[in-house]
């Protein structure tokens, strides 16, 4: 894990609202995720969030093809539908070797000196899958979906394996996390600069391509993008999104399941450890 930062890549991510770190995890590494994440999906049964009607591949009934299927969800398959992203929430929560992960303090203290902030909380994890000629994922920003609201939040975004224009690597569009805005973006159209910010409409975004292995980092507030997917293999991803510790709810429903939801009020603290817990204090 490449977890040392120079001065010049904190100075970059804060001007530009993201960075770049190649090989971040080396090829061993990314191979023992991709299995554990598949297996935690598979775990999960096909339901996005903890306890959203589990079934375990046991419990379906799988076979040794349909497990063998299942888990390749992170890599090679073909798909049949068109489809933005196929997306697992909270992996954490269900697997232990996702959350020693997760909860590595080496990523936590990245987060907080790019972002300039004492400490983090996890605020989820999620699955990346753009599937074999997948459709592209419109302009958009992580903050106003989030249920806090605070500049020092950002999302990591892990390649489990390359990504290139053809198969839809993230594009993003510079400095634009200094200009927050509080609208949500149309996944579904790729003109939504313009719908986000009217001053953006003729901007010029910014292509990452990375080979897997790659960390990007992007504040909550950047805009960004990915291509379709014009491959007959998935693009795959994961993400971590962090909440800076002392964050307050605003709102906003999110990823908060209805038993926390009913003690919250806008301004109360999110500080629920055994759902958000602290990964990393100064």
């Amino acid at each position: 894990m490449r977890d040392e930062l120079s001065e010049e890549q904190i100075r970059s991510y804060r001007r530009d609202g993201f960075l770049v770190i190649d090989d971040f995890l080396d090829a061993d590494t990314v191979g023992r995720l991709r299995t554990v994440l598949s297996e935690a999906v598979v775990g999960r049964g096909g339901a996005r969030l903890p306890g959203e009607g589990r079934r375990s591949a046991a419990a379906t009934g799988a076979g040794s093809d349909d497990r063998r299927r299942l888990l390749d969800a992170l890599g090679k398959h073909r798909s049949k539908a068109l489809k933005v992203l196929s997306q697992h929430v909270n992996l954490w929560q269900d697997d232990e070797r996702v959350r020693r992960f997760c909860l590595d303090p080496r990523l936590g203290r990245l987060a907080c000196r790019l972002a300039g902030i004492g400490g983090v909380r996890i605020w989820h994890d999620q699955t990346m899958v753009k599937p074999a000629w997948g459709a592209p994922t419109g302009w958009h920003t992580d903050t106003p979906v989030f249920s806090f609201t605070h500049p020092g939040a950002s999302t990591f975004w892990f390649a489990l394996g390359d990504a290139d224009l053809r198969n839809g690597c993230l594009h993003y569009l510079p400095g634009s996390h200094h200009d927050r805005v509080e609208v949500k973006g149309d996944l579904r159209r790729l003109d939504g600069l313009r719908l986000l910010n009217p001053a953006w409409e003729h901007a010029e975004p910014t292509p990452c391509p990375v080979r897997k292995g790659a960390l990007i980092v992007h504040s909550g507030d950047t805009a960004h993008a990915a291509g379709a997917n014009m491959t007959p293999f998935a693009r795959s991803a994961f993400t971590i999104s962090w909440q800076p510790e002392g964050a307050e709810f605003n709102g906003t429903a999110n990823i908060l399941p209805e038993e926390i939801l009913a003690t919250l009020r806008p301004g109360d603290p999110l500080d629920f450890d055994e759902w958000n817990p602290l990964v990393y204090r100064k």
